[in-house]
């Protein structure tokens, strides 16, 4: 098996901590100093996020492409979708139990968009200009009035080129990033970033971000609104290669803990609808000026990241589906599970 990019481990790992992170400080957006370092966070982290799956992506071997689309993506969608509408349902009291499945449950969208995203993979492929063709679907689709959360259109399409953007791009393009000048033109664009946003805090909306909503919703019904998607994209762009430029390549201690990023993405939510649902988070949201809920999010993936927490979940998180696949098409499933990790 081949020797795991100690760079992308610790990649992942800070980008799921700045996914935890983001949704414990959600509740209290808007409350200083919150206020900015919250769209800081969401400028950049999911993009990277779905660039870290698309370079893992690369690699389309059938049939065990698909096989993986359905042990690491579709059965543990299925599964978590479930468990957390009937989470829902037992701890806010509703009336009716209502599966959705067409309409992810909110963290959830990833899941479902990252297996449209590798199913379409292989098609857009034969395109002459797949990225550039996305981009501007993203950008169309904003004009649109019926999209919506169903099925996770918009935001599959929003991030879509950032998928793309992974799967073409080459390991030895990170190693301009990593020069001493570099580095620090990338720390003023991440601080110059972190101000931009806190000025334009009064009429910047971090759902911009998010790839969620038609520009309608944001008031925008003009024909040039287009411009304020590339404008975004753009943003999103220099604040992700900035971080990208910081991302250590040595091993430390939460090296190997950046392999187990899905244990923490499917788990974590249950810890934050816990503490909203039972009041604990919004009494410790304004504990030593609002940093208590941040230091909960590192705590939180620090424990979900652990061994134990894999070795003991597994079962749940990555279901063995060989049962339902003939044996030489399971053979290395394994291996290719290793290697392509999300």
């Amino acid at each position: 098996m081949n020797e795991r990019d100690l760079y992308f481990d610790n990649l992942k790992f800070w980008l799921i901590l700045l996914v935890v992170v983001g949704h414990f400080m959600e509740p209290f957006y808007g409350e200083s100093p919150l206020g900015t370092l919250y769209p800081w966070i969401y400028s950049f982290h999911m993009p990277l996020f779905v660039f870290v799956a698309g370079y893992f992506s690369k690699s389309i071997t059938y049939p065990k492409y698909y096989v993986q689309l359905v042990s690491n993506l579709a059965l543990p969608y299925l599964i978590f979708e479930t468990l957390y509408t009937w989470f829902d349902f037992y701890t806010q009291g509703l009336e009716k139990l209502h599966f959705t499945y067409f309409y992810p449950y909110w963290i959830l969208w990833f899941l479902f968009s990252m297996l449209l995203w590798k199913m379409l993979l292989p098609y857009l492929l034969v395109l002459k200009a797949p990225l550039w063709i996305a981009l501007w679907s993203s950008v169309l689709l904003g004009y649109a009035l019926d999209v919506d959360y169903y099925a996770s259109v918009s935001r599959t399409l929003y991030f879509l080129p950032f998928f793309l953007l992974g799967v073409y791009f080459k390991r030895e393009w990170l190693l301009p990033l990593k020069k001493p000048r570099v580095r620090l033109v990338s720390l003023l664009i991440l601080l110059s970033g972190a101000v931009l946003l806190h000025t334009l805090s009064p009429v910047l909306e971090p759902a911009w971000f998010y790839g969620a909503m038609n520009y309608a919703q944001f008031g925008l019904d003009t024909w040039y609104a287009g411009a304020f998607r590339l404008l975004t994209y753009t943003f999103t762009l220099l604040m992700g290669a900035a971080f990208l430029s910081w991302v250590p390549q040595q091993r430390h201690w939460y090296t190997d803990r950046g392999m187990n990023t899905m244990y923490v993405f499917l788990l974590h939510g249950f810890v934050v609808k816990s503490l909203l649902y039972f009041g604990v988070l919004q009494e410790i949201g304004s504990v030593a000026g609002g940093i208590l809920p941040i230091l909960l999010g590192v705590l939180v993936t620090v424990l979900l990241s652990s061994r134990v927490v894999k070795a003991s979940m597994s079962w749940l998180v990555e279901p063995n589906v060989s049962f339902l696949f003939k044996p030489r098409v399971t053979r290395r499933s394994r291996e290719v599970r290793r290697k392509e990790e999300f």
